[in-house]
């Protein structure tokens, strides 16, 4: 058992496979942090980072009954960001937490799709992240992305139900469908 999980993602927008992932990683570790990103690695456009928040608040509130631990939407990216320029990298996000919480690293770990999980070694001292720290990697169970939720609300098509996150409105995803997919990468 993992003393904390970090879940971070652009969750532009967040869907089924996010709260999903919020559930798992639940019964890996005593704590979740499911983090937005602030100022993205790749530079990535997304809808307002408090936007995104609440949702995430949101969704948190219905998947924790399910849940085995406490999951929380952190505004940790947001804190580091105050003494870091430029993008936030995974390392940097859970070497903060190592630090102020004196954990060691390996009690922390970083929960991650099979698809993140691959690429991991090409991220940001990623060696230094894979020797340092844990990677708790979680079977994808509902098959959805973010791009392909804003790629079809931005052709005006409905969201599959099972798309879409417990806890977010339908009228929420309707932001992408009146903007198109002018917040995708």
């Amino acid at each position: 058992m993992f003393e904390l999980a970090l879940y971070g993602g652009a969750f532009n927008p967040p869907h089924a496979g996010h709260a999903q992932v919020m559930i798992q990683a639940s019964f890996q570790a005593r704590r979740v942090l499911v983090a937005p990103s602030f100022r993205h690695p790749y530079g990535k456009r997304m809808v307002d980072y408090e936007v995104r928040l609440k949702w995430l608040e949101a969704i948190v509130e219905r998947v924790q009954p399910l849940c085995d631990a406490q999951v929380h939407a952190s505004r940790v990216e947001q804190v580091v960001a105050r003494d870091v320029e430029g993008p936030i990298y995974s390392y940097t996000l859970l070497a903060h937490l190592a630090d102020s919480l004196a954990l060691d690293g390996k009690r922390i770990a970083l929960a991650v799709g099979q698809d993140v999980a691959d690429l991991l070694p090409t991220f940001y001292r990623g060696e230094e992240l894979l020797e340092r720290f844990s990677i708790l990697c979680m079977e994808e169970t509902i098959h959805v992305r973010s791009t392909l939720v804003r790629e079809r609300l931005a052709l005006g098509k409905p969201l599959p139900s099972d798309w879409m996150a417990p806890g977010l409105n339908p009228l929420n995803y309707d932001l992408y469908a009146t903007h198109g997919n002018r917040h995708a990468n």
